[in-house]
């Protein structure tokens, strides 16, 4: 079990980082589904697939999301 520091960060279990291969710098979003919150890695790949399609004779995904959210490296 995990406990939340006075900082408000949250250790991830050892046997958990191994398995999604969690490194120090992993991008990590939290986000709802339902009454759970779950632990979303790459969370601009998860962007990219909702928004995949939308600007087909304008701009690319990656365009639009470097335009309103700066580039991503």
């Amino acid at each position: 079990m995990s406990r939340v520091t006075a900082k408000y960060q949250l250790t991830i279990p050892r046997e958990v980082r191994r398995e999604l291969k969690i490194t120090p710098g992993t991008e990590v979003d939290i986000a709802r589904k339902g009454d759970k919150y779950i632990l979303v890695l790459e969370p601009i790949n998860e962007l990219k697939k909702r928004w995949r399609g939308r600007f087909k004779n304008s701009k690319t995904t990656d365009e639009y999301i470097n335009e309103v959210r700066g580039k991503v490296s």
